[in-house]
């Protein structure tokens, strides 16, 4: 199994402020709930116990997302941030500030943003129940060959992000257990996910 939770991007970081916490209070609280549900945290059955999850909010500046290595958190600060404010898919760069270095997943969310100039939130989850029945669910899907925190992976969900009604949910085929949800509110992203899970328990 391809490890979970390496940057595979050229990163350019430099070091910042962090966030003020009125940014990132709505991210915090959806984060809380979905590691409630299991869709973010650390867990040593899990990818070989290393952390999974990120979410994002767009600001004029680009984006706020949770930072590399923190999905094992129980609950994150403002110093848990960092600022992604440029990016080239294409030559898989990354650049960014803040008190800490963007998550894994950092490319995949700009695709989001850049697909979708409406979009102000991302979550990214890892439900297993629902990746294995997002088909049936009518979850649209990436490929299988397109991994995760590659530029394949950021093309496809940009592609499929482009041409779903928002807020949309993208299974990410190439990244086990891995679905992408984007909103115009955290609040339709965060739902957008709940609802989707309890859609998929009765599937069985």
């Amino acid at each position: 199994m391809e490890q979970e939770g390496v940057v595979k991007f050229r990163l350019e970081w430099t070091p910042g402020p962090a966030p003020v916490r009125e940014l990132i209070d709505e991210t915090g609280g959806w984060r809380d709930r979905l590691v409630a549900i299991g869709g973010v945290g650390a867990d040593p059955l899990r990818y070989g116990g290393i952390g999974f999850g990120n979410l994002s909010r767009r600001v004029p500046a680009g984006f706020w997302i949770t930072a590399t290595q923190t999905g094992g958190l129980a609950h994150l600060g403002v110093s848990h941030y960092a600022l992604v404010s440029g990016w080239d898919i294409d030559r898989n760069c990354i650049r960014a500030d803040g008190p800490a270095m963007p998550s894994s997943e950092s490319m995949t969310h700009a695709a989001a943003y850049a697909a979708r100039g409406e979009a102000q939130f991302v979550f990214h989850a890892h439900l297993p129940e629902l990746w294995h029945h997002a088909a049936t669910l009518g979850i649209p899907s990436t490929p299988t060959g397109a991994r995760y925190g590659t530029p394949g992976m950021a093309h496809a969900v940009g592609e499929l992000a482009a041409v779903s009604p928002l807020p949309c949910i993208i299974r990410m085929a190439g990244h086990e257990d891995g679905l992408i949800a984007i909103g115009r509110s955290a609040r339709e992203t965060g739902e957008a996910l709940l609802l989707a899970v309890a859609r998929s328990a009765g599937t069985d």
